[in-house]
């Protein structure tokens, strides 16, 4: 595992790096530079995750880390149910709200995370979470997941980034996602405002967990599971990878 600007870290120096994460993402952000990019991106990850799901006969998933959790409407469908479960409590405060009553989702609190029964689910899906973890947050996760889902289950872990992929190859994505779908104006003027807000300084200092294929791969396997890298990523960064995970022994 290497870290993106920054040595490796102490558990406390890790402790905070995650602190500092969680109470961003719990507050107010401007990742997304308008509506338009909005609709783009979850309707992009929506049809991708779909494409996954349905590879399995209606699966009970949980999306794991799921933030706001915009694209959970579109693939609900695919679902024999949607579990949510997000580890910053004012996210899932949000959705809880946001998902109030809707047939098939279900968000979960953390004790509700925490005793799920072994080989209770079908599917997992962990999309642009692992690199704000640290390595033995990551470790810790793996081996719950590797108790919770079914013998014959998956998990998918998406947007994993490379330590040779840099802050350059997202707004590469970025710029030309909004050339190809209208907010092209917006992108720029939305990178402007990255350059100067908490999400660069954060990125800067607290740093991202990027893995190589096989250093991935071979984290997996010794927490027992078989690893494929799929030929796309899930969402437009195509330089970021998605694999599948399956059981082993």
């Amino acid at each position: 595992m290497n870290s993106e600007a920054r040595p490796a870290a102490s558990s406390s120096d890790q402790a905070t790096s995650d602190q500092a994460w969680a109470e961003f993402w719990g507050g107010t952000h401007s990742i997304y530079v308008n509506p338009r990019h909005v609709e783009v991106h979850y309707t992009r990850l929506a049809r991708d995750l779909t494409a996954l799901i349905e590879t399995r006969n209606r699966p009970l998933v949980l999306d794991w880390g799921c933030g706001d959790a915009l694209s959970a409407p579109a693939i609900v469908g695919a679902c024999a149910e949607l579990w949510l479960y997000d580890a910053v409590g004012p996210v899932r405060l949000r959705i809880a709200q946001r998902f109030a009553g809707m047939s098939g989702i279900r968000v979960l609190e953390d004790a509700e995370w925490q005793g799920l029964a072994p080989a209770s689910l079908d599917m997992i899906i962990v999309v642009s979470v692992a690199q704000y973890l640290g390595q033995g947050d990551l470790e810790r996760l793996l081996d719950h997941f590797r108790r919770v889902v079914r013998v014959d289950g998956e998990v998918i872990f998406a947007d994993i980034i490379p330590p040779h992929v840099s802050m350059i190859s997202d707004v590469s994505s970025l710029l030309g996602t909004g050339w190809r779908n209208g907010f092209f104006l917006a992108a720029c003027a939305g990178l402007a405002r990255t350059f100067f807000s908490e999400y660069r300084r954060l990125r800067a200092t607290a740093g991202f967990s990027c893995y190589a294929q096989a250093g991935f791969e071979a984290l997996c396997v010794r927490h027992g599971f078989a690893v494929e890298r799929l030929a796309r990523n899930v969402g437009f960064n195509q330089q970021r990878m998605t694999f599948r995970l399956r059981p082993s022994g």
